[in-house]
Order: C-alpha cells, then sequence, then structure tokens
C-alpha cells in the first residue's frame, strides 16, 4: 500500500513538473517584464534608493532587445539626452521640456528618432522662432516621477513649455506603485505591499495559471472583480497630479500641455483603452488626446510597419509618425 501511494504521488509530481514545463514553453502566462526582457519585475514591495527614475546619471550602454539594439548614452541627470549644459548655456532658443515614460524617451529607436527629436525638426523648420527640446522621457516612469524630476532638476534648463505625455501604462504603474505616499522623507522610494504569494507567482507557471483561471486574477495580481474600481482610483490619482504638475508651471510662468497617446496594442481593433482616464481628463484645457488622430491615421497605413511586434513599441517610422501628428496638433497652440 504504501509502495502504491508513492506511486501515485510520483506520477502526480512528474505530471505536475511537465505541466509546468509545458506551460513554460507556451509563454501563456509570461508577464510583461519577462516577454521584454527576460525575467520577473517584481510589482509590489519595490525599494528604490532615489525619487528619480531614470538611468544611471553620466553613464552609457547597449540597450538590446531581441528585435533592435542600439547605444544609449545618459547625461547627469540619467536622461537620454545631452549633456545639461548644453541648454543651460543656450539663452538663444525657447526651450521645451517633455515628461513621459519609455514612449517619450523612444525605446526601440535611436536617439535623433523619438517623436521628440521629429517634433523638434518639424517646430524648428516651420517656426521663426527656434525651439530647443530637452527629452526628459524615462522609460517605466510615471506622472508623479515627471512631476519630482521637474521640479526638482529640470527647472535649471529654464524651459518655457513643459509637454507632458500620458498613456495607458501609468494606470496600472500607479495600481501597484502607489501615489505620492510611495516617496519617503529620506529620498528613497517604497513600493506598496502586495499579495504575500507573488513570490511563488513569480517561481511557478502553474501557480499562475490557477490564479488566473480559478481565482481570476491577472498579471497585476489583481482580482478581476477589483480591476475597474481600481483603475478608477488610479486614473483619480493620476489626475490630480496632472492638475498639480500643470498649477506648479503656471505658478512658474511654464506654458503646460498634457498628450494622451495611445500604444500600439490600443491602435490594433478591439485592444482596451484607458477609458476612465480619458474621461477624467476631457475637460482639461490643456489635455489633448491623440486617440481618434492616431486611429484615423493607421486605419488608411500600416501599424505593423511602424512598430516592434514582440517589444510592443513604435520604430523609428512610428515615432516620426507620431511626432508628425503632435506637431499638427500641437503648433498653433504653441505659437499663441
Amino acid at each position: 500500500m504504501k509502495r502504491y501511494l508513492i506511486k501515485i504521488l510520483f506520477s502526480i509530481f512528474v505530471f505536475l513538473l511537465a505541466l509546468e514545463v509545458l506551460l513554460r514553453i507556451s509563454n501563456k502566462y509570461e508577464t510583461r517584464s519577462e516577454h521584454r526582457s527576460g525575467y520577473y519585475s517584481y510589482r509590489y514591495r519595490v525599494e528604490r534608493p532615489t525619487w528619480y527614475y531614470t538611468n544611471k546619471p553620466n553613464t552609457s550602454r547597449v540597450k538590446k532587445e531581441q528585435e533592435w539594439q542600439y547605444y544609449n548614452q545618459y547625461n547627469e541627470f540619467g536622461n537620454r539626452e545631452k549633456r545639461v549644459s548644453y541648454y543651460t548655456n543656450d539663452t538663444s532658443t525657447i526651450k521645451i521640456v517633455c515628461l513621459g515614460d519609455s514612449f517619450t524617451e523612444g525605446d526601440g529607436a535611436p536617439y535623433d528618432s523619438s517623436w521628440v527629436r521629429q517634433f523638434e525638426r518639424r517646430l524648428r523648420a516651420n517656426n521663426k522662432n527656434k525651439y530647443s527640446i530637452y527629452n526628459a522621457g524615462a522609460c517605466g516612469s510615471d506622472v508623479f516621477y515627471n512631476h519630482r524630476i521637474l521640479c526638482d532638476k529640470l527647472l535649471a534648463i529654464r524651459p518655457s513649455i513643459v509637454i507632458e505625455c500620458l498613456n495607458s501604462t501609468d494606470v496600472s504603474d500607479v495600481i501597484w506603485r502607489g501615489g505620492a505616499e510611495r516617496f519617503n522623507a529620506d529620498g528613497t522610494v517604497s513600493g506598496k505591499v502586495g499579495p504575500s504569494w507573488e513570490l511563488l507567482y513569480k517561481y511557478s507557471h502553474l501557480f499562475r495559471a490557477g490564479m488566473a483561471i480559478l481565482y481570476k486574477h491577472n498579471e497585476n495580481l489583481i482580482h478581476e472583480t477589483d480591476l475597474m474600481a481600481k483603475e478608477k482610483n488610479a486614473a483619480s490619482l493620476i489626475v490630480n497630479q496632472i492638475e498639480k504638475t500643470a498649477a506648479f508651471c503656471s505658478k512658474q510662468h511654464i506654458k503646460y500641455y498634457l498628450l494622451l497617446h495611445p500604444i500600439p496594442d490600443e491602435l490594433k481593433r478591439g485592444s482596451k483603452q484607458p477609458v476612465e482616464l480619458i474621461k477624467q481628463l476631457r475637460c482639461k484645457s490643456y489635455a489633448t488626446s491623440l486617440f481618434h488622430t492616431l486611429e484615423q491615421f493607421y486605419s488608411v497605413n500600416s501599424l505593423e510597419k511602424d512598430y516592434w511586434i514582440a517589444n510592443k513599441h513604435y520604430n523609428s517610422s512610428g515615432y516620426k509618425n507620431m511626432g508628425n501628428i503632435i506637431f499638427e496638433q500641437l503648433s498653433l497652440n504653441l505659437e499663441k
């Protein structure tokens, strides 16, 4: 009887192990970070040594993903941009600071091929006033980190205009990062406390399948019945922070513009859009939504040629089109 029980338990173990292997091979429950970089990134309990969500200042690296690799140079602030002195010593141009995440930094394209650089080229070619743009976009940043670096560092550039970009990834970021309470008085950052079983979720795809199928939890470790409420709360936190950034810019006599833009997945038919965020921002005079314009553009142009399928960011062609569309949307306002 004992030998029979051991055989049953061993068979169950082998079956579960085989199922774990098959799920890993299928990538069905692979997280976004695993898909992009090959490793699991913790959603919660994240500790950071600094308030500023940038790369390590004064460094360089070759950033490589399965579809591309580019050389990136980071300045004193940790941004993929020229030296800060290039801007502080310039007294002849109108300075614009662009805030945002990887889509603003230009992840998936060389430095000179981001939408920011294309927007700058269009501005200089079509306006008598000469503009220079500082790209403060940083992969993984959100509106709270944007506000922190703007207040503490970027005023040294003396910008006349701030353009902040926002997309649906900010919502998921804020769901697990929280709002301004993440910033500790000692200059460090603490993430929200998440579920106690995240460690098991990290290492077992079989456990992920069970949580998804039996308990209806998504990749962000949130139950589907809680998701709408959490997205609504995150959207409210984001809008509140944007209002603070807009008020800060006004106090500094800086024009503030907010761009709400889709990511490539949302331009595909049936992909979910940040409805709650759009709803709460619709009445803001400084906010411009690019959803309709980009949807129209890609209804007659090929989206597949403009972004990396695996990485899910635009390529140089996609960022060029995005920069042109942003120029058409904002150029008249910038001249006021």
